[in-house]
């Protein structure tokens, strides 16, 4: 083994996969790899050797991958220890529950040598990366130019920073630049790439619903507004431009459902119960046939005390859906409190 070689744990389900990572790791020059499909094996294995890089995939044996990041970041000696996590397909709330766990990267698959050694790269030397800091130099200059109006040497600040190394924000810039100059199909493009780098880039989603809807396309624009929402609605902190963007996607679609129903989730979850009926009444005005939003309000009516009202709630979802269990559970409960 080479001494120089940074400790890697690899846990992986997936035998193929497992060996692929080796391989791939060994191509770097990487040769100290510990291999496990278990995450208990894998926090076993970095309490006894240590590791300067954690990679694991979503779903392991006995523990799961996320299981495994809180785990270690609970403990003072591994709180910074790079995490790179793998998955097939990441949802967005995934992507939200991992960042607030911890995770330093996430890698969906397929998993490539030059993807694979950007990523391990930045998080094993993130001091050498002189690039990156160069980049963030020339990053201030696009930044000024755009405020001057100057879209085009902007454009060749922004494009001269991606030969360095990608970021969300410079796709998102020059997304933002094309739009101004009317190329929506180019913005497009940009506000694309900058998601799929960062998947909760609300900001990205709404613009590129701003530009689908400047091209006469309304039905993908309502998507992207409703991911924008959804995307703020599911972080614990809201930031200034939450406001902004519920207001653009009811303007571009008044009946987003869901917006209307999960904002009734996130009021719930944090008290606010009448506001959280007053969206979901919101919601049923729009669609009074959807059983879920009944009981949603129901549960809602049920932290009032207002057990009448929650029975009513209940008693329409049940009608709506019999083999609804859950309505059924809280509707026995109910019951029982009236009785």
């Amino acid at each position: 083994m080479t001494s120089n070689s940074p400790r890697v744990i690899v846990a992986e389900k997936d035998l193929s996969l497992r060996r692929r990572m080796t391989e791939l790791l060994a191509d770097m020059g990487i040769v100290q790899v510990q291999s496990t499909p278990s995450g208990t094996a894998a926090w076993t294995l970095l309490k006894r050797i240590g590791a300067e890089l954690v990679i694991a995939g979503w779903n392991l044996q006995e523990i799961g991958g996320l299981s495994l990041l809180k785990i270690m970041r609970a403990d003072a000696d591994f709180v910074t220890t790079p995490f790179l996590l793998l998955s097939e397909v990441v949802t967005q709330n995934q992507v939200v529950e991992a960042g607030e766990a911890g995770v330093s990267e996430i890698l969906c698959r397929p998993i490539t040598l030059e993807r694979l050694r950007d990523r391990v790269n930045q998080l094993l030397y993130p001091a050498e990366d002189t690039t990156k800091l160069e980049a963030e130099r020339v990053y201030q200059r696009g930044m000024d130019l755009m405020k001057q109006e100057r879209w085009q040497e902007a454009v060749a600040v922004f494009q001269h920073i991606l030969t360095l190394y990608e970021s969300p924000e410079v796709y998102y810039n020059l997304g933002y630049i094309n739009t101004v100059l009317e190329r929506y199909e180019e913005a497009i493009a940009y506000f694309r790439r900058a998601t799929e780098i960062d998947q909760t880039f609300a900001q990205a989603y709404q613009r590129m619903g701003e530009c689908y809807m400047a091209l006469g396309k309304p039905d993908e624009a309502s998507k992207l507004m409703d991911l924008a929402a959804k995307v703020y609605l599911s972080k614990e902190k809201y930031d200034e431009n939450r406001g902004e963007i519920l207001r653009e996607v009811m303007r571009v679609n008044p009946k987003t459902i869901n917006i209307f129903n999960t904002l009734g989730i996130i009021y719930r979850r944090q008290g606010r119960y009448e506001e959280a009926a007053d969206q979901y009444r919101r919601a049923l005005k729009v669609n009074p046939r959807d059983e879920n939003i009944h009981y949603n309000l129901a549960r809602t009516h049920f932290e009032l005390g207002e057990l009448h009202e929650a029975r009513q709630c209940l008693t329409i979802a049940l009608e709506l859906c019999p083999t609804f269990t859950e309505a059924a559970k809280l509707l026995a409960l109910v019951d029982e409190k009236l009785a």
